[in-house]
Formats: structure tokens, C-alpha cells, sequence
């Protein structure tokens, strides 16, 4: 059984103060946490706690031998008490959190994906996960965007927030940084060249505004390569634009097609 201050941390991880505080973060769901078991990404050495059914702990025993961790039981009441989803899961585990991933503007260093204050939680999980897929390992968030830990982010993201945590900076100074380098800086805008007609470096950095507001006036003097995703027919959709995660997904398929 998880005792009274396990559950008391647990509750407390709901909120980004003492996420923080703690360094750790909740991941719940038996689909989320047997796929991060099986890829050996839940471990001793980052587990702080894993607690499920006796039915999953049953169930996922070859898993968790295989990782050598010991869950701990827990009933669907206590689960249900602690958990923040609607539908109580049967397992839940609190994991230490990465040292911050440091991204600096370099030359030579494939494309970073930069993100102006995202709001939509489940925007960021979707675009973590995205990323994660077309193996774009360098996100960059405005320090006004969403949590990464947020459990909304963390359950949209599959389970690639282990493998993947963006950075939170300033972005005019990063997006300065960048153009001091000579690295050029890419803009998503409506009014963009063609994506699949405009030349993109391979060092490039590829910005990304709000959902609603686009990339805020402060940084649109620094790019100077202004690109858009075509609808079909040209100027002929009636849609005003593409959600931004789903943005993300095209452009990255498109570069990674690129260097085919």
C-alpha cells in the first residue's frame, strides 16, 4: 500500500510550484507507463515511485522485473482520489525530472523548433510527441508557454516528455543570438513563401507563434525568412489556418523529406 505521504506528494505534483520544488513529475496510465517500461525508459535510477492495481501488477510483472522496480499496490479509490483524470487509470508513477536540456543557436546544428507562447496544453504534448517522431531534438519555448509537466502535456505526449523536454528562454534573445550567428531564422506566418517552394537550411531555426495571435510583434523583426503551408485550393479552404501542432507535423515531415 502507498502510505499517507506518498499520496500527499502525489497530490502536491498537480501543481507547478511543487513540481518544481521537488523535481518530479506524475505519469499515469497503464498504456503511457508499460510502453516507457518496455523501452527500459522507467527505471530505478528515475523512479520514484510506481504504484498500480494488483490486476496491472499482475499483469505488467514481466515489465517491471525486467526494470527492476517494485510497484507498490494501491486500490481504484486511492487511485482515484489522486488521480487528475477523469477516468481513474490503474497505474501511476512519479518520476524525477531531467536535468533541463540547454539549446544554444549553433551553426551545424540540424533545426530547432522555437514556440511563442503556447497556451493549449494538449498543443504541447502533440507537438512533443511530433517532434519525438521525426527526431527533432531541439524545442524552444517562451517562458510564458504552458508547463511542460503539465498532466494535460504529459498525457498528450505519449510518453515522449521522458525523452524530450523543451527549454524555456527568452526568445528575443535567443532568436538575437541566432541571427549574430548568421543562423537563419524562419517564421511560420500566413502571409509566408510556399512552404514546399521556399529553400530551408539544414541549420535553420523555425519559429512558431500563438495559436491565436501568431509570433507576437517584438519578434517579427528578427525573421527574415517569412514561410506558410498551402491549403488546396490556394486561398480556397474557407479554414483560417492549421491548429498549430498540426503545422508542426508538415513542416517537419516536409524537411526530414527534404533530406531524402
Amino acid at each position: 500500500m502507498i502510505s499517507k505521504n506518498q499520496q500527499k506528494l502525489i497530490r502536491a505534483l498537480g501543481q507547478n510550484k511543487q513540481r518544481e520544488k521537488h523535481r518530479m513529475f506524475v505519469i499515469e496510465g497503464s498504456t503511457i507507463i508499460n510502453d516507457l517500461l518496455t523501452r527500459n525508459e522507467l527505471r530505478a535510477d528515475n523512479l520514484v515511485m510506481l504504484t498500480g492495481t494488483a490486476g496491472w501488477i499482475a499483469q505488467s510483472a514481466p515489465l517491471c522485473s525486467a526494470a527492476e522496480v517494485k510497484p507498490a499496490v494501491a486500490d481504484k479509490d486511492e487511485l482515484k482520489k489522486l488521480t487528475s483524470l477523469v477516468t481513474p487509470p490503474e497505474v501511476l508513477a512519479v518520476v524525477k525530472m531531467p536535468d533541463a536540456a540547454l539549446v544554444t543557436p549553433q551553426r551545424e546544428s540540424g533545426h530547432i523548433l522555437v514556440f511563442d507562447a503556447i497556451r493549449d496544453p494538449g498543443n504541447l504534448g502533440t507537438i512533443i510527441r511530433t517532434a519525438d517522431w521525426f527526431g527533432f531534438n531541439k524545442l524552444v519555448c517562451s517562458t510564458d508557454s504552458v508547463d511542460t509537466y503539465n498532466n494535460k502535456v504529459i498525457q498528450s505526449s505519449m510518453g515522449a516528455i521522458v525523452r524530450l523536454q523543451p527549454m524555456y528562454t527568452d526568445l528575443a534573445t535567443f532568436i538575437e543570438q541566432a541571427e549574430r550567428k548568421k543562423i537563419p531564422v524562419y517564421g511560420t506566418t500566413m502571409d509566408g513563401a510556399n512552404l514546399y517552394d521556399a529553400p530551408v537550411r539544414q541549420d535553420g531555426i523555425i519559429v512558431f507563434g500563438n495559436e491565436s495571435s501568431g509570433i507576437r510583434t517584438e519578434l517579427e523583426g528578427w525573421i527574415r525568412h517569412k514561410i506558410r503551408i498551402p491549403d488546396h485550393p490556394i486561398g480556397g479552404s474557407g479554414t483560417e489556418s492549421l491548429n498549430l501542432a498540426s503545422s508542426v507535423a508538415v513542416i517537419c515531415a516536409e524537411l526530414r523529406r527534404r533530406e531524402r
